[in-house]
């Protein structure tokens, strides 16, 4: 439901919350089914509104803040993740500031419904495709290497010199 106007046309402030306050609680109730939840009453969604408003509005005020600091005028995604990261919040993944815009494609007969082109792979390439090297194995012994001041004469301590 995009909130369509004409160019020139003055809403007043009223409006406008109105409108926002409707898109916010049409995304709760997306959110909440991709979690599980398949029918959320509007009330749920209506009352919980004002709350996911307030905490969006904190997280972009500090991710403005951090990149105004970094001298940049447009807020980045490691600005948000910088934000989130302040109020304990796990950081979006796969979304760096470099990478640019993500290419949506719209859903053919559905206005408002958007999915990201992907590449189709074939199973009998990837099965044929050669394995990476496998890591280094990690090893860690700890031993004391000096007790009460007293390095003991074990190999894995150097030699004392004499």
């Amino acid at each position: 439901m995009p909130l369509l106007v004409r160019p020139g046309t003055r809403l007043r402030r009223r409006t406008l919350e109105r409108a926002w306050h409707a898109r916010v609680g049409e995304s709760i109730k997306i959110i909440a089914q991709t979690v599980g939840i398949e029918a959320l009453p509007d009330e749920v969604a209506r009352a919980l509104a004002p709350d996911v408003e307030y905490r969006l509005r904190e997280v972009i005020q500090d991710a403005l803040k951090f990149a105004r600091h970094s001298k940049r005028s447009a807020i980045s995604t490691e600005d948000v993740n910088a934000s989130l990261r302040l109020r304990d919040v796990e950081p979006l993944y796969g979304f760096p500031a470099g990478a640019g815009p993500v290419p949506f494609r719209e859903v053919p007969g559905q206005p408002e419904l958007f999915f990201q082109e992907q590449k189709e792979l074939q199973l009998k390439d990837v099965l044929a495709a050669k394995l990476p090297r496998p890591p280094v194995a990690v090893n860690v012994v700890p031993h004391w290497l000096a007790v009460e001041g007293v390095q003991p004469v074990i190999p894995e301590n150097p030699n004392p010199d004499p």
